[in-house]
């Protein structure tokens, strides 16, 4: 039993598992242990998502996974006696514990906190032992595979299904992780589908949106579904920058041949950021290869992009219309409803308790993407955590001060042109030239459309900036799109774009909008 602040509580305690893997139910007694030391304020922060623990197969440590160097520094500075303690309270033994660091190319678990062997009655502390800089690693193995083979039977982490990401060192997300909002519904369905069919309901698929929306998240979560429900599967996840470095290597040392049995014998490929493949030829011809050598067997084919197929610049005709020949689906800025419930599981990820209210506050005033969401509700807990407060709203105005206020600055005027211009693939000056054709009048209404929703400016102002024009043109414009949206026409715009809703809707996720 231990004591805390007048309490007693009963520990269970876990015996060390000696099998390989992880015992969830030792992780979540020395998770536990840890939170009750350390006060779930820290605990979240620092022992929250992405920090694992468990037990070693040899049952003679406990191994410590962080994300990153400084994570293992800071917890071995300011937590190692109260990870030693949780561990003997859990263990009933006093075992030493190491770290293992997630992003490092070849990750050292040297045992970083030493225990002392027989605690006294009087309980003294832990003793911390730090490594002295410059000092000599153990010599590497000969046999690195055997090496590597040894580490992985012998780390509680070791798992197939759930490998690290793609050119990360965090471990893959789930599809129960993924929160789902009127606007992702159909992403998240499509994702599901391509896990329990194979690609047989439909294939590619194509998933693309805007900048921290979840397009990842779905991509890893099919990697590790597909995984799950077809072990032994040979499921290739990579971005579309790795793709290019290694073909790029394969061509300069003449091992193409390998490179391409990699990826065209693959079961499954899952490509990231496909967009990076633009104006790229060479490298667009290889995927265009490796894709229809896929195709021809089955193999199902998952990518992600920031932009729709059509909308790639310098994307091969080829490429577009074969992307589109599957099911391509849009993910969307999620709405506050959804942004409350993605704070939430976070918050609970994290092992930490948000008041509703401050998770409110945060969800209102933060729109843009999920990775915006995240970033906000760590300041939020970092800010608690280094003032010793509690989770207020007090403290979440002040963390959130600088964001909110970036956040909420009017959009200006060249925003809107640039996003337009780009959109419509329009010269430098078309926005604010004379001519009256339907390639420049439309694009110059949804721009005086968009300033005047977005900018604050009066119609005078909008109408100076485009071109030298009068209030009544910009009225005018202005009127025309609300028209447009009223009658919901599904016909595009112009020819080769979207109707006038997507073309909205994408312009306005372009100004974060």
């Amino acid at each position: 039993m231990s004591v805390h602040a007048g309490k007693v509580k009963t520990i269970k305690r876990v015996s060390a598992p000696a099998e390989r893997g992880v015992s969830r139910e030792l992780e979540g007694a020395l998770r536990g242990a840890v939170a009750e030391r350390v006060g779930e304020t820290r605990f979240g922060l620092w022992f929250g998502e992405g920090v694992r623990m468990g037990v070693a197969g040899d049952g003679g440590s406990v191994e410590v996974q962080v994300p990153n160097a400084y994570f293992r520094d800071r917890i071995k500075s300011c937590f190692a006696a109260s990870l030693a303690d949780a561990v003997r309270a859990v263990t009933g033994r006093a075992l030493p514990v190491s770290f293992s660091v997630q992003d490092e190319a070849q990750p050292v678990s040297d045992a970083e906190v030493v225990p002392e062997k027989e605690a006294p009655a009087g309980g003294r502390r832990p003793k911390v032992v730090v490594p002295i800089p410059g000092a000599p690693r153990p010599p590497a193995q000969p046999d690195r595979g055997a090496a590597d083979r040894h580490e992985a039977s012998a780390s509680p982490f070791a798992t197939p299904v759930s490998a690290p990401a793609p050119g990360s060192g965090r471990m893959m997300r789930r599809l129960d992780d993924f929160v789902v909002g009127p606007t992702t519904q159909l992403a998240f369905a499509a994702a599901r589908e391509m896990i329990q069919t194979g690609g047989r309901s439909f294939n590619p698929l194509v998933i693309h949106g805007g900048v921290g929306l979840g397009k990842t998240h779905l991509l890893e979560a099919i990697a590790v579904g597909l995984r799950a429900a077809h072990p032994g599967l040979n499921v290739i996840h990579v971005t579309a920058e790795s793709f290019t470095n290694g073909f790029l290597e394969a061509m300069r040392t003449a091992s193409l041949a390998s490179f391409r049995n990699r990826h065209r014998g693959a079961a499954a490929l899952i490509v990231d950021d496909v967009h990076f493949l633009a104006a790229k030829r060479a490298t667009q011809d290889e995927f265009l290869f490796t894709f229809n050598a896929l195709i021809e067997r089955g193999a199902p084919i998952i990518l992600a992009s920031d932009q729709h197929p059509r909308k790639i610049a310098k994307l091969t005709d080829e490429l577009a219309t074969r992307f589109l020949g599957g099911m391509v689906v849009k993910l969307e800025a999620p709405d506050v409803e959804t942004r409350k419930a993605i704070l939430r599981s976070k918050a609970r990820a994290r092992g930490v308790v948000v008041p509703p209210g401050v998770l409110d506050y945060i969800a209102e005033n933060v729109k843009t993407s999920v990775r915006e969401l995240e970033g906000a509700l760590h300041c939020v807990l970092a800010q608690a955590t280094l003032t010793g407060k509690s989770v207020t709203m007090t403290v979440a105005r002040a963390a959130l001060r600088e964001t909110i206020r970036n956040t909420t600055q009017t959009v200006a005027l060249r925003d809107v042109e640039n996003a337009v211009r780009a959109y419509f693939h329009l010269d430098a000056d078309g926005l604010k030239s004379d001519s009256r054709v339907r390639t420049l009048a439309y694009p110059r209404m949804l721009a005086m459309y968009l300033a005047r929703k977005h900018a604050g400016l009066s119609y005078s102002e909008i109408g100076r900036y485009f071109g030298g024009r009068n209030h009544s043109t910009v009225m005018s414009a202005e009127k025309k799109v609300v028209g447009w949206l009223k009658a919901e026409t599904t016909n595009p715009l112009l020819p080769g774009f979207d109707n006038v809703v997507d073309i909205l809707a994408d312009l306005e996720s372009t100004l974060g909008a």
